[in-house]
């Protein structure tokens, strides 16, 4: 859906529109369209909120500049906020400096800021549907303003809300949104704030903070400014809340509903869902294929998919096939590991799209379109166990001749992290391919152990399921012969590791082979046995 906008100055301009299930609400791109468009009084009403939280939190000082000081623009940023329904819980006006005209080692320094991976959410999911532990979720307000700078900024006054003195600038005294370094000095911030709730940032990932003590276990997982808890006792998460609500202001939003995007449901027995049905719905709306007629796999089976020939016209404007599969990859790599595969096959063509791969990637759409409902479903029966599958398909490339990588590691019932890559050299056997594959799936062995350590599940091995002979007996096995002694050095750590009891290795036959999904596109039969193995469920 486009937008047509004619603004004061008689330019006109194009905006894209967010489409929604209760209806199409524009989100404006300047303050003149907030306070003369549709919902000026909301706007306005957030605009009005974003600047008492600024004055009130000391953010900035109004002042003259010194002679000569550069002063950085700022301009209001609009988004319409929506519940897990689709519908709308708010409308949030934020001011953001232009930090893209800062420069470096004048107006920053330092600026690496962790947030968490999705691996990490999906397992603290997985080990609160298992144990029947609640999930809560806060959302700090304006959680950059807390952070202090080291150095010394001006910006120009907000649109809107200058003084009578148009002389005088705002003199920042503490972060905000749009500055290089906001992020890291929020997250220093918050690290000392949660270092004195007795909190310490885990090994595995510096986002999850996690405290022990007598009373018990809490778990805190940080995005920015999004905040999940949980713990075995409800008790002890009301009082983390109350206490983190004295040191930041924040909205204590009861049980997650919606975190990034993501949607977590909970079940009658205890299991947790996280899908994004809604997200794809924006999608289908968006391209036009709500109604499309739904395919029963993302790609056909046996799809070679190619550079663009000679009869396939290139793309004219591409940046509609890379908006696309931008927005599907954020799909493949938060709830949907069904379609990694087509994702990373349609990705290596974002340079020269052809009309034949934008094609393939709405033919995307039409599978999601069938199965929008579909999500990683957590707990329930079975054995609460973390264990890994890799497989490769070899020379699978048409154009390179090189292998893909594939490997997913399930907990609590469903995936937890996945990976569907095309190897960086070409493998000369499919037993090579497949070791590469391997090596891939212990380096993630090894990170998921450390943070099964942290969220208290124990560093015993963890079990790697294969279905290559060759590459099993390579990795238990220090076996060199004339097909073995070219590979490299960096993938013998699987023997190291299996070595040191890390990891353990095993055989299952490719009918079993769960990752055998995220390396080719499959027949539909096949597709969905596997679709099912990883916990992908209504």
């Amino acid at each position: 859906l486009i937008e047509w906008r004619q603004h004061p100055n008689g330019r006109v301009s194009y905006g894209r529109i967010n489409a929604a299930i209760s209806g199409d609400v524009p989100e404006p791109s300047t303050y003149a369209e907030a306070i003369n468009g549709p919902n000026s009084e909301e706007w306005k009403r957030a605009m009005d909120e974003e600047i008492a939280a600024q004055l009130s939190n000391g953010t900035w000082e109004l002042a003259k500049p010194p002679e000569g000081t550069r002063l950085l623009p700022c301009r209001w940023v609009y988004k319409v906020k929506r519940g897990a329904d689709g519908g709308i819980e708010r409308f949030k006006a934020r001011l953001v400096a232009k930090g893209y005209e800062q420069r470096a080692g004048i107006d920053y320094g330092e600026l690496f800021a962790p947030t968490t991976r999705s691996a990490s959410l999906r397992a603290l999911l997985a080990v609160a549907a298992t144990k029947g532990m609640p999930i809560h979720q806060l959302d700090v307000s304006t959680a950059f303003l807390n952070g202090e700078l080291e150095e010394e900024l001006w910006m120009q006054q907000p649109p809107g809300y200058e003084s009578a003195d148009p002389t005088q600038a705002c003199r920042l005294k503490k972060s905000i949104y749009g500055l290089k370094q906001a992020p890291r000095c929020w997250y220093v911030k918050l690290v000392a704030a949660l270092d004195k709730l007795g909190f310490k940032p885990s090994q595995a990932d510096p986002a999850l903070f996690i405290k022990k003590d007598e009373n018990g276990i809490v778990d805190l997982l940080v995005h920015v400014d999004d905040i999940i808890t949980t713990s075995d006792d409800e008790e002890l998460i009301r009082k983390v809340k109350e206490a983190v609500g004295k040191v930041f202001k924040i909205r204590d939003l009861g049980e997650a509903k919606v975190f990034l995007g993501m949607e977590i449901s909970r079940g009658e027995n205890g299991e947790v869902k996280l899908s994004q049905r809604r997200y794809i719905e924006e999608l289908l709306q968006r391209h036009q294929l709500v109604d499309a007629k739904p395919r029963s796999t993302p790609l056909p089976p046996g799809s070679k998919v190619l550079p663009a020939e000679e009869g396939d016209m290139e793309l004219k404007d591409s940046s509609d096939y890379r908006m696309l599969v931008g927005e599907l990859n954020y799909l493949a790599t938060s709830t949907r590991p069904d379609i990694a595969q087509v994702l990373s096959v349609l990705a290596r063509f974002m340079g020269k799209p052809s009309k034949s791969h934008m094609g393939l990637a709405l033919g995307v759409l039409r599978y999601l379109a069938g199965t929008r409902e579909l999500g990683l479903c957590f707990g329930g029966a079975g054995e609460f166990a973390l264990e890994g599958y890799s497989d490769s398909d070899w020379a699978g490339d048409p154009a390179t001749r090189r292998s893909t990588t594939g490997y997913v590691f399930k907990l609590g019932g469903a995936a937890i992290s996945w990976n569907s890559q095309l190897q960086r050299t070409v493998a000369a056997s499919s037993v090579e391919a497949e070791y590469q594959a391997t090596s891939a799936a212990v380096r993630e062995a090894l990170w998921l152990r450390k943070l099964a350590g942290d969220l208290d599940l124990g560093t015993g091995a963890i079990g790697i399921w294969t279905d290559s002979q060759g590459a099993l007996s390579l990795g238990n096995n220090p076996i060199t012969s004339v097909h073995s002694k070219h590979i490299d050095v960096q993938h013998h750590l699987v023997r190291e590791r299996v070595s040191r009891g890390e990891v353990v290795l095993s055989y299952c036959s490719t009918e079993e082979m769960v990752a055998d999904v995220l390396t080719k596109a499959l027949g539909e039969i096949k597709f969905k046995r596997c679709r099912e193995a990883m916990g992908l469920a209504e």
